[in-house]
């Protein structure tokens, strides 16, 4: 690593930290451009999702067309519930097949 990426990198991370996304984007593509950009292309991509983020306007929840009384109801609770219990149990499957491919490729190895 590149004496002068690593403080590059460091001051990145603060800012990312600072939530001063756009400043920590520009430090990461100067770090990517002394180590190689698939090194920082994950930060990069995290600045421009949180700068994007960041656009949305956010709805007062209270004001919101969504915070209708009828979403709160046990009917839609049960729903919601079994939905994220799906959705959990995906998640538990799929990262136990990402970690069977990375055994299997550590196997090859």
């Amino acid at each position: 690593m590149s004496k002068t990426s690593l403080p590059l990198i460091k001051k990145a991370n603060s800012l990312f930290q600072q939530k001063e996304f756009e400043q920590a984007e520009l430090l990461y593509k100067q770090a990517g451009e002394q180590l190689g950009m698939h090194l920082v292309e994950t930060s990069i991509w995290l600045c421009q999702q949180r700068v994007k983020s960041s656009k949305v306007p956010q709805q007062n929840p209270i004001t919101s067309k969504y915070a209708s009384s009828d979403l709160y109801n046990a009917e839609n609770f049960v729903k919601l519930k079994t939905q994220l219990n799906k959705t959990q149990a995906l998640l538990e499957d799929y990262y136990e097949q990402a970690q069977n491919l990375k055994l299997q490729l550590m196997q090859r190895a």
